[in-house]
């Protein structure tokens, strides 16, 4: 059986069947998905507008608004990159990735696979479980509920259950395919520095200048590869981290006014939810592009271990000090030069949500105290 996440990629990336068909379809499926996704953020931002919903509702609208705008920014960028995309899984055939990425890409995805049914089971159990809730009241649907159509009858709501499920697996499927193409990409940028340390260990071992001179160029083409990542990624990322640290100052005000009696507590949960499921996606990219900082460490200790690098021979040294040089080129991961992507900048996302929090806490806090007396 085919690995889960090879077929994922060629699915996703490079599934040209050598006459471009392949390219053709994954660009009509991104369209599809872009029409749908482009359709219901408008509708519900008219559904807003016009609203004349309880605040639960046009809350529970504007949490599904943003998801779509940032899941329609995402199909434009990834349309955008497909051929960038292709060219770095094809280059990356010649690495591979180390077994514990594959297992945990493969881990991701099995994850995303499952989320948006367990998504779309939880309003068909609150419609079932719960004797006052019937069809077509407010959240029986995945989706807020902005399609025209009210209406009790089963065939009908089946189908418009149908419709409105496909924004949760769209969103579901952006998401995986930014999160397990960033971590292959990191995987491959770690494979090829792996070999390119034990090109380094043989060339110093037997003080091989052709085979020191092949280490250099493959340096050059790793570098070239972690720059092309950059460019592919800095845009989503951006996108993708900005938009979750708004998401989750949303939700945190959410929840209070859930607390505060305003909202339906059903809201609390989704805002839960959403916040656990944006900081696991926010770890990925901070610990992938954390792990790519010190690949240079195995390089240069591969230089100093060996006394050759105080060979007599000059152009050996050289080479030597030509390798060195390089590797002092950063494998920082920067967003166009707003914030580089590691540990760092997850610490400081968690210690702004548990201040918010607590601003929060403390004014409802104040406020029940006030109401009190």
């Amino acid at each position: 059986m085919a690995d889960i996440v090879e077929i994922f990629l060629q699915k996703m990336v490079c599934s040209d069947d050598g006459a471009g068909h392949g390219t053709m379809r994954l660009v009509f499926f991104a369209y599809f998905e872009l029409a749908v996704t482009f359709f219901f953020a408008i509708s519900t931002y008219l559904s807003l507008v016009y609203s004349t919903e309880d605040l639960s509702i046009r809350i529970y609208g504007l949490l599904f608004f943003i998801v779509e705008i940032v899941v329609c920014s995402l199909i434009v960028v990834r349309v955008y990159h497909q051929s960038q995309h292709r060219d770095m899984y094809q280059r990356s055939q010649k690495v591979g990735i180390p077994e514990n990425y594959r297992r945990k890409i493969a881990t991701v995805i099995k994850y995303h696979l499952v989320m948006p049914n367990v998504l779309l089971a939880i309003p068909v159990l609150y419609t079932i479980s719960l004797d006052w809730a019937q069809m077509g009241d407010p959240f029986t649907f995945p989706f807020a509920d902005v399609l025209p159509i009210k209406t009790t009858n089963v065939t009908v709501y089946v189908c418009k259950y149908i419709v409105y499920a496909l924004p949760t697996y769209f969103g579901h499927l952006e998401i995986c395919f930014l999160n397990v193409t960033f971590m292959y990409s990191t995987g491959v940028v770690k494979g090829h520095f792996q070999t390119l340390e034990e090109m380094v260990e043989e060339a110093m071992v037997t003080e091989d200048e052709e085979k020191l001179k092949i280490a250099i160029k493959y340096h050059q083409q790793a570098l070239k590869f972690f720059k092309d990542m950059k460019t592919v990624y800095e845009t989503p990322i951006l996108i993708t981290i900005e938009v979750s640290i708004l998401y989750i100052g949303l939700s945190g005000c959410t929840m209070i006014q859930v607390i505060q009696g305003f909202v339906n507590p059903i809201i609390l949960g989704l805002c839960i939810f959403s916040c656990v499921s944006t900081f696991i996606t926010i770890s990925i990219y901070c610990i992938c592009a954390s792990n790519m900082y010190d690949l240079h460490d195995g390089i240069l200790n591969a230089v100093f271990e060996h006394r050759s690098c105080y060979s007599r021979n000059k152009s050996f040294k050289r080479l030597i000090l030509m390798m060195m040089t390089r590797a002092t080129v950063s494998l920082e991961f920067r967003v166009y030069s707003m914030f580089t992507i590691n540990l760092n900048l997850l610490v400081k996302i968690l210690k702004l949500t548990y201040t918010l929090l607590n601003v929060l806490l403390t004014s409802v806090n104040r406020q029940f105290k006030e109401t009190a007396k």
